[in-house]
């Protein structure tokens, strides 16, 4: 665990600022068109910039906007599988949690849902998340019984890697928010802390990544074709 929080925090560390530029572009953009729905308006941007995770503690590559040419053995970017089963995991988690709260007899609320969301979508992603990043190495000969098998270390790395770095901020986000109550919601400070929050957001999702793609190399010993420079980069 050490190794992965060290590797996540060196990457958020270098790609800070781009970082912090996205998100203020998503909640700049959400500030001024009030969507319905968030996610419809992030998931796509959000999901890419995973994959880019994905290939930073796989291959090693550096995050950037420019286009790179992928070294000797890596494949190429191809995004659109990669959206597929990531949407998968997170609709699924959500039918559950919505199935679950229904039968309850209280009325559902947001609270409640999300309540039953939180482990439904740490199954998911213990049992069938390491098809991420085989689908981010083109790996055709990975199995989901290879994933299933690995469920319970997976989600005990899950557990103490992006659950307690994604309850510190929650934390964090709960305390702020309280010391904001009564500053309107058209307030630029507001703005200012959403910003702060959504960037803060993308260390949890560095953590994830770095888990699922331990577990990966973990399952799938010398599966992946390696970049130059790749051993030094990668978690061990």
């Amino acid at each position: 665990m050490a190794n992965i929080y060290r590797s996540s925090f060196k990457l958020f560390r270098d790609c800070f600022f781009s970082l912090l530029a996205l998100a203020t572009l998503i909640e700049v953009l959400i500030w001024f068109l009030k969507p319905r729905s968030e996610t419809a308006v992030t998931f796509v941007g959000l999901t890419i910039v995973a994959y880019l995770f994905h290939r930073y503690f796989l291959f090693g590559e550096t995050l950037s906007l420019r286009t790179q040419t992928p070294a000797e053995g890596v494949p190429a970017l191809k995004f659109g599988w990669f959206i597929l089963i990531s949407g998968g995991l997170v609709l699924v988690p959500v039918g559950l949690a919505l199935m679950f709260s229904f039968s309850m007899t209280i009325r559902p609320g947001t609270a409640l849902l999300l309540v039953m969301l939180v482990p439904c979508y740490l199954l998911m992603l213990s049992m069938f998340g390491l098809a991420l990043p085989a689908v981010v190495a083109r790996d055709s000969t990975y199995m989901v019984s290879q994933g299933l098998r690995a469920t319970f270390q997976t989600m005990w790395r899950l557990v103490l890697g992006p659950g307690v770095v994604g309850l510190r901020i929650l934390e964090l986000t709960v305390g702020v928010g309280l010391l904001l109550e009564g500053v309107p919601d058209d307030d630029p400070v507001i703005l200012g802390y959403f910003i702060a929050i959504r960037t803060l957001g993308f260390l949890t999702t560095i953590v994830a990544v770095a888990v699922l793609c331990e577990m990966y190399r973990m399952t799938r010993p010398g599966a992946l074709a390696w970049g130059p420079g790749q051993q030094d980069q990668t978690p061990s």
